[in-house]
């Protein structure tokens, strides 16, 4: 352990005191005493000894004026110069905060690793628009700026979001021993087509009587998310929304993997899943970190968008499909996301170290496992679509939802 810069200062003071009295050869050895015990450099050693005291000469208490020169005593004086404080010109001011603010709230209060992504692969599209109050002198800010530079402009408008739902799966002990459970050498996540799925209940808090559900679908190695709503979890609904999903997939579902709800673990779903040889497995009882990917998606996807309301009713329904429809669009072309690449636990801290923030779209025409054609497809329906013009009409579709949530209401 070295000196601190308190101790060194008072090093400073006795040293000073005895190298400005020093013969030439003293000084020497006064500074390599020096060097050795604070570490300082030797050039800068001398400057600073040097620098640090001055000569004044007093005139001897009681001495004549008839020999003023053999009257006088020399004294040190010790003065150890202050550093002059830094000023550091901000090359991302208050303009730079206020887009990043507008930016940020508008597209659902992304992190910073997220959010930088996200604006450098949109900067176009987002210029374009006023609201935003992008200049071209901001623009190219914006092409530089950091991850940590974006939370630390947005440190003062960050707020905790808290609020949390009810759980309503009822666990089915029936089909155990045909539906087998997924351990972690069954799935080679590096391969497009695995899907962790998952049900969030929209209840407002009070789950009795009919209100909707949304099954969210996640794929395990892109992280390409859909989901769809329905009045109850009744089997066939949830048969008939993985259905639809599969259909629309850009790409080939070849597993799936549910906890052990009565809407997943039944004789349908597992007769659709064989018909269309499908993997279909489950996992171990009062595991959820077992569907971690699709777990994280409930909130992050569907209760960011939707809330902790109730909805029921057909015509609720068929708005929150129409929501879906667009919000499916924004998550997996425009908004990036992280994956966990690493976790080391020592002591008792546990270190995660993540990926680059990419899109599930990104993610999958990286993948080797996906034919030309697929990414193709991809990339021309990319092309057609406008990020500012679909963020509007969630907009739309939020506002006509809205009126229709109703409050808790406990019976």
């Amino acid at each position: 352990m070295g000196l601190n810069m308190k101790e060194r200062k008072t090093v400073i003071k006795e040293v000073i005191a005895r190298y400005a009295k020093a013969s030439k050869t003293k000084k020497h050895l006064i500074l390599n005493e020096f060097i050795e015990l604070t570490g300082y450099n030797r050039k800068y050693a001398i400057n600073l000894l040097n620098s640090c005291f001055g000569k004044v000469i007093y005139p001897k208490y009681g001495s004549t004026l008839k020999n003023p020169a053999a009257e006088k005593r020399e004294f040190i004086l010790v003065d150890i110069p202050k550093r002059k404080k830094r000023v550091y010109l901000h090359k991302y001011g208050h303009d730079v905060a206020v887009s990043l603010g507008y930016i940020w709230s508008t597209f659902n209060y992304m992190c910073g690793q997220r959010l930088e992504i996200f604006i450098k692969e949109n900067l176009d599209s987002l210029s374009n628009e006023r609201y935003f109050r992008i200049t071209p002198s901001i623009k190219e800010k914006l092409k530089t700026i950091s991850s940590a530079t974006i939370n630390r402009l947005l440190r003062q408008k960050r707020k905790e979001r808290n609020g949390k739902g009810m759980g309503t799966t009822k666990a089915g002990i029936s089909l155990n021993k045909l539906i087998p459970i997924r351990v972690f050498f069954e799935w080679d996540e590096r391969v497009p087509g695995f899907f962790e799925v998952d049900t969030v209940s929209h209840d407002g808090g009070n789950a009795s009587g009919e209100h909707c559900y949304t099954v969210t679908m996640t794929d395990v190695c892109t992280g390409w998310t859909e989901l769809r709503a329905f009045n109850n979890k009744a089997q066939v609904w949830v048969k008939n929304a993985i259905d639809e999903i599969k259909n629309g997939l850009p790409y080939p579902m070849k597993g799936i993997d549910s906890d052990n709800g009565t809407e997943f673990k039944n004789i349908l779903l597992f007769t659709w899943c064989k018909d269309n040889q499908i993997d279909f497995t489950r996992s171990r009882s009062y595991k959820k970190n077992d569907n971690c990917f699709v777990e994280q998606k409930n909130n992050s996807v569907v209760r960011n968008i939707v809330g902790y309301f109730r909805y029921q009713g057909d015509k609720t329904t068929d708005k929150l499909n129409n929501l879906y429809k667009n919000w499916c669009l924004l998550v997996n072309y425009f908004y990036p996301s992280v994956k966990i690449i690493e976790k080391k636990r020592k002591d008792a801290h546990t270190y995660k170290r993540y990926d680059l923030a990419k899109t599930p779209f990104t993610r999958t025409l990286e993948n080797e496992n996906i034919s030309t054609e697929i990414k193709e497809s991809l990339v021309k329906a990319k092309a057609k679509l406008n990020l500012v013009a679909i963020r509007k009409q969630i907009e739309k579709d939020i506002c006509e939802i809205l009126p229709l949530a109703l409050k808790t209401v406990w019976i």
